[in-house]
């Protein structure tokens, strides 16, 4: 599934939801733990190339409405070195994933890895390692038909996170609630220069 994303806005780092560690027993801390392949929406985004990283193989975008976000290239991506800074692009990510969700005051769950497999959602394409980093924030609201899951970080920051449906204790979840999710970078598989 593609989703064209014109103006860059909230949605820049979304991530779908795995696991819900805290208070699981240990099995099925266990269970959740075993290595698996988090599947994720592939985005489309028109932007400006802010900033590029040639040795770690990470751009910067900007997008319409000035908001920023940083991919690191996966392998597939072509004549990566030929990009330049400030260049028009086109590009295709595979959004950020969420591996765990747990309320902060719960323990960390086994579940909380740092390097996960992740694959494009719809996608003939072989699956992606990504780096995991972990995430504190406060929940702002709470779709629990749709599945959404928005947050402020830190920062004050707004994300907003599909949560996927093996998660089955979203409802435990509540708005104003401190929580602690592992994220996975989100990983551009397409870059082509804009005319």
């Amino acid at each position: 599934m593609k989703r064209v994303l014109l103006a860059v806005a909230l949605v820049l780092s979304m991530g779908v939801g795995i696991a819900l560690a805290g208070g699981a027993a240990p099995a099925a801390e266990r269970e959740v733990a075993k290595p698996g392949v988090v599947v994720a929406d592939v985005l489309e985004v028109k932007a400006l190339l802010e900033a590029i990283d040639y040795k770690k193989r990470t751009v910067t975008l900007k997008g319409a409405q000035g908001r920023t976000i940083t991919l690191k290239a996966d392998k597939a991506v072509k004549n990566f070195e030929q990009l330049k800074k400030s260049e028009p692009v086109l590009v295709e990510f595979v959004e950020s994933a969420a591996i765990s969700i747990r309320k902060a005051n719960a323990r960390p769950g086994a579940a909380e890895v740092r390097l996960v497999s992740v694959a494009p959602k719809g996608a003939n394409r072989a699956v992606l390692l990504a780096e995991t980093f972990q995430l504190t924030a406060i929940v702002e609201a709470i779709d629990y038909k749709g599945r959404l899951l928005t947050v402020k970080e830190p920062n004050r920051s707004i994300r907003i996170i599909p949560v996927d449906k093996s998660i089955k204790q979203l409802e435990s979840i509540k708005k104003g609630e401190e929580v602690v999710l592992r994220v996975t970078e989100p990983i551009a598989i397409k870059i082509e220069k804009r005319k």
